[in-house]
This record gives structure tokens, sequence and C-alpha cells, in this order.
């Protein structure tokens, strides 16, 4: 199902590419680029950055946070899972732009693509009808009013899908999910005290590797934030840090955020150090 949804993703990836006009192209060829950030390449070219992301978030929190919950009585709800750049990024909803609203989406898509087939749907027309929400959203900017139009879009399909597959669940998309909170609220200190941290969510480290950046380098994976030095930060799932110690040297290591729940804070240590 996912391959059905990526062939019609690449096919506005060929599109986009082949609209490129002439003379750009040979500007580019005669000028070099200098190196692009993250950020800047999602940007500059959505279709194939969209599914690069989709596939780092599948292979690394997609599995453990699209939870997969039963289909109710009335019906399959769209919008159970709440996703929502703020429940799936925490205090980086709004610094990882429009990764983040890609990551997010692509957390939708995954949990889609197993929960419609639970509830009766073929796996090909699903993969198909998740590609075209895909590429509406692609094409316009991941913006709210592009997702709201491709989901009665593809809320139309599925009802058609549903008339010719016995026993499918009957779709709908109701918005119930208020505040939900899902990042984990906590404080930092370092052993010894002194440190300079930063942190990113694991996702987004991954994104920067498979984009084959340093995603250890905050200008390059610009999606590093500097610990807040009063109160506690949002830490939306698996993270990634880094400390820089008054004597210069640099520890980095990676934490759960619900281990440490119920303490309300988290100790980085001194290991694993380089100059």
């Amino acid at each position: 199902m996912w391959k059905a949804a990526r062939i019609v993703v690449a096919a506005v990836v060929v599109g986009l590419a082949a609209a490129a006009p002439p003379a750009a192209a040979q500007t580019a060829s005669i000028v070099p680029s200098p190196p692009k950030s993250s950020s800047e390449r999602v940007r500059d070219n959505p279709s194939s950055q969209y599914v690069l992301i989709k596939t780092v978030v599948g292979q690394s929190i997609g599995i453990i946070h699209a939870r997969a919950l039963p289909v109710e009585p009335e019906g399959y709800n769209l919008l159970k899972y709440c996703w929502a750049v703020a429940n799936v990024l925490g205090d980086w909803s709004e610094h990882a732009g429009l990764t983040g609203a890609m990551v997010t989406r692509a957390l939708e898509t995954h949990s889609w693509a197993r929960d419609l087939v639970r509830a009766g749907y073929p796996a090909a027309t699903v993969g198909e009808v998740i590609g075209h929400y895909e590429a509406a959203l692609i094409a316009a900017g991941f913006t709210d009013a592009a997702r709201e139009r491709a989901l009665d879009a593809m809320t139309g399909s599925l009802e058609e899908i549903r008339r010719a597959a016995t026993g499918a669940a009957r779709i709908f998309k109701a918005n119930r999910c208020g505040l939900e909170i899902r990042s984990t609220a906590l404080n930092h200190k370092t052993a010894p005290e002194g440190g300079r941290v930063r942190f990113i969510p694991y996702v987004l480290h991954q994104i920067c590797r498979a984009q084959q950046l340093d995603a250890d380098d905050p200008v390059r994976c610009d999606y590093w934030m500097n610990a807040r030095a009063d109160g506690p930060m949002l830490f939306p799932g698996e993270m990634v840090y880094s400390v820089r110690w008054p004597d210069g040297a640099v520890a980095g290591g990676q934490f759960d955020p619900d281990a440490s729940r119920d303490v309300g804070s988290v100790t980085l240590r001194a290991r694993s150090l380089k100059k």
C-alpha cells in the first residue's frame, strides 16, 4: 500500500522536475550552489523530500507512535489519532517548519495505511487514495486549507470504495482532540554543572542523516534548539542531545523523555567526550 502511494507521489516529483526552467538549470551547472541546510532542501524540493521523510518516519517513530486503536462501532474516524504538529513535535512545532508538517502527515498516512486495511478496505486502493491525498498536500505546500480539501476528497473516495467492499467500515472525520498534549515536559541539568545543552528530536536528526548531512552540525541540520534556561521544555519522544562543557569537551547521546516523566527532569552526564 505504501508502494502505491509512493508511485502517486513520485509522479508529482517527475512533473515538477519537467517543469523546471532550462535557464535555471544552466545557471546551476555553471555556478555551484552553496551547501543547503536540511530545511532549505525540504523547501526547495518538497516532493522528493516528503518521500525521504516518510521513509525515515516509518523506520524511526512511525511504528512506535502510530499505535493501533480498534475501529469504533460508528465507523473509522480519519482524525482519531490527533496528528497535529504541536502533538508530534512539542517545542519544535514551529522551529521544524515544513519538515515538521511533513513528519506529522507521514505519521498520519502510515496509521491510515494500517488501519484502513483492518477496517475492510483493499490494500491497493488504500495506497492509491493515500497517494492522492499526499500529492494534493505537496502541491499546495501542506497548508491547513489544503489538508481540509484533501480530507474531503479522501473521504469521498473511500465511501465509493466501501460500496464495493463487503463489510468495510463507514468512514467519517470528527476532530475530538481538544488540547491533547502528547509531549513530555521536563527540566534538565548537567552533571557536572555548567554544561551548555542543545536538543533535537530523534526523527529530525535521522532526517538530516538521510539527507547525507552532518546531523550534529546545527547549521546544516537546522532543527537543533538550545536548552531553555528557565522552565521545562516539551520533548516529543526520543531525543538527541549535545553538551559542551566549560573545558571545551563535548558529550552527545539520546534519551527517552518518558523514562523521566515521574521525576520531571533529565540529567545529562559527562561521558563519550570529544574535543
